[in-house]
């Protein structure tokens, strides 16, 4: 009896466990060229995610503006083990 509850309760954790996390990290970048910006800002969230351990699942999010250069952002979803 005791090792089917054992059982049991090892079947109920270790999918919980064996999930990673999602996380939103968020890149910035800023060029005279809104391409290279957009690039800049993505390899910094891609970075920015490699930094935790994890690997860049999408893109949620990009936006390109213009200021005295071209700034851009991007977020991005993050799965981190």
């Amino acid at each position: 009896m005791k090792t089917s509850i054992a059982a049991a309760v090892l079947a109920l954790l270790l999918p919980g466990a064996a999930m990673a996390a999602i996380v939103h990290v968020s890149g910035h970048g800023q060029s005279y060229d809104p391409g290279i910006a957009l690039a800049n800002a993505r390899a910094d969230a891609a970075s920015q995610c490699s930094a935790q351990g994890g690997t860049p699942v999408e893109e949620v999010y990009s936006h390109v503006t213009r200021a005295n250069l071209w700034l851009a952002d991007s977020i991005w979803t993050c799965e981190v083990p």
